[in-house]
Order: C-alpha cells, then structure tokens, then sequence
C-alpha cells in the first residue's frame, strides 16, 4: 500500500519492499466497539476534536498491525492504543509538570487499584481491570506507562538528545513500540508458546522494527508536531521528530533531513529481510511448528501496518 495519489509525501516515499498489510477479519466489529466506547466517554475538548478523532481511523494502526491476533484480544490492544492516542493529544496542551501528576496518578492505580478520580483514571482504572483477567498482560501495561513517562520528562526533545542513536533508543518507549512488541506474542494464540531463546533470536528484528516505525511516523507527522511544539513553546511539548534531529546532526535542511528518514526506513527493509534469513537459516529446520516464521511474520505485520495506517489516517494531513 502506497498511499493515495494526492497524498502530499507520495513523491519522496518509494514504495516498500515489504508484503502488503491486511486488516484483521473482525476489523469492523472491533473498531465499531472501541470508537464506540472512546466517543461517549472521553471528555473533549470540543464537538470539533471529537469529529477529528473519528475522522482519523485510528482503530486501522491496531487492526494493520495485528490481524491474526484474537479478536478479544484485539479489541482491549486496539483500547489500549487509542487511548493513548488521547493521552497524546492531552498531553500537548499541559505543562511537563501538570502531565507528570496525571502519570503518576496512573502508576498508582496500576500498582494499587487507587480510587480514580478523574474520567482519565476510572477509564484506565476500568481497562486496566480488563487486562488483569489475562495472563502476562502486566508488561504490555508497564510499557504503556512507561510511554507516558515520556512526555514527563524535563529534557525531552532533541537538543537533549547527543546523536540519532540516542534518539532512537529514546523514541522507542515515547512513540509505544514496546507496548506493540509485547501485544504480538499476548494477542495472537499460534504465539502464546514462544520461549525466551527464540524471543531473544528475535530481539534484532524487533529493533529494526521498532525503529521503522518510529521514524516513518517521524516523516509522517512531522508537520503536526511542529504545529503543537510551536503552540506549546518553552512550558508544553516539545518537537521530538527523528526529522529535527537529523537535520540537526547532518547540518541540512528539513526537506533533506526528511529525504534521508526515509532511505533509512527503506534500507532498514532490506536489512530485516537479510536478518530474517539468517534467523530462520539458522534454526535448521527445527522450527517444526513454524511459531519462529510465524513471529517473524508478526514483526514484519509491525512494519507494514503501521505504514498503512499512515497512508491512509487523516490524522498526520
């Protein structure tokens, strides 16, 4: 999938070498019970906000990434995710200080089931309930506060950030891809007996995924968060865009530092295919189940979903 033809970064991304991404088969029922659920509880801003939030799809970067997943399963993830997408939005308005008191309230809660008292706790007092009735969903939550942490941080945005390394490490947690990572091997049954060896095998496609994401949303919203860290100044958010730290430490300008974003995410492409490889080369054969090829599989869904929800959302137009 590569866009529409009138999308604006059409004619600076080529398309992906990668297998195109599917929807989960219960997309519709899934996203017609989440939005339901968001739209009639969330307290916003105005009439005009909630009719963005529609309007973008955000369900599709949930339902792109894991179509094989359980649709239960799915829908807490799909839940999980939008939420956040909420919180993001929030977050931009506030001041660092008043974001870390909202955090810190949802730590407690999740550590100490503290009585809510705002319609941002009791709706993550109410999913995190949810997700106690499965197992090993603690760290998928831990992930997803550990994103929230970020946007708590005194020194966030680039000029606190040495080298696009450093940046990556970083964006990782803020942009949620370990909440994604932990949601492949919870949400879809063929993975539910993967082993920590083969999750450690994994661990170098999971990063290059992870950073593929990151950076084409980096190239996809830059315009957004430009808007917002300008609103917010020096006491709200801040530009944090892998976009901003290139053309910072290459010494260019945004269109370049755009340009180059986008032959790393594609050369990152190349390298997860050349890595897959090897991994399942190396398994000789004794993946008798195929759950390796599977995960595999999964990761790379990561990847190509993630991008499809870009192309296709209005949220980064």
């Amino acid at each position: 999938m590569h866009g529409k033809p009138t999308h604006p970064l059409k004619s600076i991304i080529p398309p992906s070498i990668l297998p195109p991404a599917v929807l989960h088969p219960d997309h519709e029922q899934i996203d017609r019970h989440v939005m339901t659920y968001l739209v009639n509880t969330w307290e916003w801003p105005s009439e005009k906000h909630k009719q963005a939030f529609i309007s973008w799809k955000l369900s599709e970067v949930v339902l792109f990434m894991f179509p094989t997943g359980d649709t239960e399963r799915v829908k807490l993830a799909c839940e999980l995710l939008l939420l956040g997408f909420l919180m993001d939005d929030h977050f931009d308005k506030n001041t660092l200080s008043t974001n870390a008191s909202i955090v810190s309230s949802l730590h407690d809660m999740l550590s100490s089931a503290s009585t809510p008292k705002t319609t941002i706790d009791s709706m993550h007092a109410t999913l995190f309930s949810k997700f106690a009735t499965y197992p090993n969903s603690t760290p998928i939550l831990e992930a997803y506060l550990a994103m929230l942490d970020c946007h708590c941080i005194p020194s966030r945005g680039p000029s606190s950030l040495s080298s696009l390394k450093e940046y990556l490490v970083f964006r990782e947690t803020d942009v949620g891809m370990p909440i994604c990572v932990e949601l492949l091997y919870w949400s879809d049954p063929s993975l539910s007996t993967i082993t920590a060896s083969e999750r450690q095998l994994l661990r170098p496609l999971e990063r290059i995924a992870n950073y593929h994401v990151s950076i084409l949303n980096d190239v996809f919203s830059f315009e957004r968060e430009w808007r917002a860290a300008e609103r917010n100044g020096e006491g709200g958010g801040a530009l944090v865009n892998g976009v901003a730290v290139l053309a910072e430490e290459a010494n260019v300008g945004v269109l370049a530092a755009r340009g180059l974003c986008v032959g790393l995410v594609r050369a990152w492409e190349g390298e997860f295919v050349r890595l897959v490889g090897e991994v399942l080369a190396g398994e000789g054969g004794g993946d008798g189940d195929g759950r390796l090829r599977r995960a595999v599989e999964g990761i790379e869904r990561r990847m190509s979903g993630a991008e499809a929800f870009s192309w296709r959302t209005g949220r980064y137009l």
